[in-house]
């Protein structure tokens, strides 16, 4: 078997799969679905022409080829991938490149570079924006802030900010109401939301409405999006609170009720735990977490 790109990944899937003795913990390791760890043992299995996993029920077992590919691949593929970071560190050595979510970017991070320039001039800072979780073996990502439950594999998590949902509208749009707005008038009107038309019913349960029925929604799955079209009045959105304190000073838009939820999500910054924390990324961790204490919301 030479080694090409498909089968060096085909090899790294079956290592973590072998050595967690688990599709699903080698899946969450990998940032892959499990069906796609999958694919790519079965696919080492045809090249090699043996079975190497035995797929039992809610367990799998390394038969004696397996074990002994895994027993022969381990060190090798950890070595390789050290000696990657390793060089990767080398070419970024002048640089710190955060992964952050581009609305938390624009809403929350990006004002407040200012004073991090001007505290720490000699800091090179490359913003990578997506939403989707650092993968820090392979990505070239030194820290990650991140929005989700803060328990990710490999990772050291520090929060950052909590992330509650109210409904927001805008002032012209309560104004047509004309009265005074319980919770149970919202379901007469669209209800926008990002993530899941139950945290709608989550919210409802929370002001005193367990049973609202069914009532009109429609899921805008980028926050970006999802801020515009409250903006442009056509309804109540479900929003984060602490990243839309800026327009609610400003009075475009307004939180109707004092009331949210929290899902048990947050923004944390992350950094891979294997990884010894660069004099940049403790001088941007201090920062960042020093204005979060000053001011955390926007």
């Amino acid at each position: 078997m030479d080694l090409t790109t498909s089968s060096i990944t085909q090899l790294r899937a079956f290592e973590a799969v072998g050595r967690h003795g688990s599709f699903k913990r080698a899946a969450e390791e990998l940032f892959v679905t499990q069906a796609a760890l999958s694919h790519h043992v079965r696919h080492l299995e045809q090249d090699l022409g043996v079975q190497l996993i035995r797929r039992l029920h809610r367990r799998i077992e390394l038969t004696a080829e397996g074990s002994q590919l895994l027993a022969g691949c381990s060190a090798p593929l950890e070595a390789l991938a050290a000696a990657l970071r390793n060089i990767r560190r080398a070419v970024k050595e002048d640089s710190l490149t955060v992964s952050v979510p581009p609305y938390f970017s624009l809403r929350w991070l990006t004002p407040r570079l200012g004073s991090l320039w001007l505290r720490h001039p000699g800091i090179n800072l490359v913003l990578h924006h997506t939403y989707q979780t650092v993968d820090f073996l392979h990505d070239r990502i030194d820290a990650g802030i991140t929005w989700g439950h803060g328990k990710w594999p490999e990772v050291e998590s520090t929060l950052l900010m909590t992330s509650r949902l109210t409904p927001i509208c805008t002032p012209g749009y309560l104004e047509r109401l004309g009265r005074k707005l319980v919770p149970r008038d919202l379901l007469g009107h669209t209800l926008f939301y990002e993530f899941d038309r139950a945290h709608w019913q989550q919210w409802f349960a929370a002001a005193g409405v367990p049973d609202p029925g069914p009532f009109a929604s429609v899921r805008i799955d980028d926050t970006h999006a999802l801020r515009r079209v409250v903006l442009d009045g056509h309804g109540f959105g479900l929003f984060f609170v602490e990243l839309i304190q800026e327009d609610v000073r400003s009075g475009r838009l307004v939180q109707p009720f004092d009331l949210w939820i929290d899902l048990g999500c947050a923004y944390y910054l992350n950094r891979p735990r294997a990884t010894p924390m660069s004099a940049k990324l403790q001088t941007f961790s201090t920062w960042i977490m020093e204005e979060v204490a000053r001011n955390p919301y926007v």
